[in-house]
């Protein structure tokens, strides 16, 4: 960090204070430079920070901060030294920083991190899926697999999944026929077309979201499979709209628990995600009023970009074809949300 300072006229001090300021989020495009952060000089806060590039200059907003007066010999005055500032235009190599102490104007030059803030934890992504889903292929029972919504364009891709189930004999089921196809069926409806305990393994990748109802084509899966037979399936989470119209939904991995729930005959072996990605929201080009001012902590949080589950059946499922709803188990989990579930923004 380069310290720089200009006095302003004033009558004159012995000790010229030092700006000091801290990063803990950032983020840049093409369009503007967030950053969120706190500043002081010599354990106060400065007034009137600004921030500027080569692009201009905006004034911070003031973030309260009660997790610095402690840091600071408990000077309270402190929780008032966060900032956050958004400045439009093209990113910049260094960030400077403009404030007022007493008589004096102080500036801090920070060089621009070189990705954004905070880091994404490198222990996200947990078990990698291929791992698990041949782990779970191995240990099925005998029998053939349904592979769900495989429809492809090219015959290498149906021979490459083909292959992940060795000495299995694997049946393609969509919607509508293709490549890959052998079955063309309503997976909601998977146990008429197949038939019941007809299959030791059920696999669909990305095709949850897809599907009107997925809780039906859960439902579907378990009647479709033998008893100790395995469910296996990803989904997206945070994914680009795709599809369209037939784009329905996005699936935690504790979403999709509740989908291969033991309501449904189902034991949860494991669940995970993969693929971390951070969220970037656009200016809108038509209105004087950015859109994208209320969400800017979208681009410095990540997300996985999808989920995925095996389970294994356990039990025969209901013979119903409507969501089963036990009020005190789903009132109990409805009661686990936390009470600081609703987030406020850093901004």
């Amino acid at each position: 960090m380069r310290i720089l300072r200009r006095p302003l006229p004033a009558a004159p001090i012995t000790e010229t204070p030092t700006l000091a300021v801290t990063i803990d989020r950032y983020w840049c495009d093409p369009h503007g430079t967030h950053v969120t952060g706190w500043a002081h000089c010599g354990g106060f806060p400065v007034n009137g920070l600004t921030l500027a590039t080569r692009s201009g200059s905006v004034a911070t907003v003031v973030l309260h901060r009660p997790d610095l007066p402690v840091f600071f010999g408990g000077n309270e005055a402190m929780a008032t030294a966060g900032f956050s500032a958004y400045l439009p235009g093209p990113p910049d190599v260094e960030l400077e920083f403009l404030g007022e102490t007493g008589h004096l104007a102080v500036r801090c030059i920070v060089p621009a991190p070189r990705h954004p803030l905070p880091v994404v934890p490198t222990d996200t992504e947990g078990r990698d899926w291929r791992d698990a889903a041949r782990e779970a292929i191995e240990a099925a029972p005998p029998g053939r697999v349904l592979a769900l919504g495989v429809r492809t364009g090219r015959a290498e891709d149906d021979r490459s999944l083909r292959e992940k189930f060795p000495n299995r004999e694997v049946i393609g089921v969509d919607i509508h026929p293709g490549i890959g196809v052998d079955l063309v069926a309503d997976v909601h409806e998977l146990d008429l077309a197949a038939g019941v305990a007809s299959a030791a393994i059920v696999y669909s990748g990305s095709l949850l979201e897809h599907v009107a109802a997925p809780w039906l084509v859960a439902r579907a899966c378990a009647t479709v499979l033998v008893p100790g037979g395995y469910a296996l399936h990803h989904a997206p989470w945070a994914w680009p709209t795709h599809a369209r119209p037939n784009d329905f939904w996005r699936m935690s991995p504790d979403g999709l628990r509740q989908l291969f729930t033991p309501m449904l005959g189902f034991e949860v072996v494991e669940t995970g995600s993969s693929v971390d990605v951070r969220m970037q929201v656009e200016p809108h080009p038509f209105s004087p009023d950015d859109p994208r001012l209320p969400l800017l902590a979208f681009s410095t949080t990540h997300s996985a970009a999808t989920s995925w589950i095996i389970a294994r059946k356990t039990t025969e499922p209901p013979a119903v074809t409507e969501w089963p709803y036990t009020g005190t188990e789903v009132a109990a989990l409805a009661a686990r949300y936390p009470v600081d579930g609703i987030a406020v923004s850093s901004d």
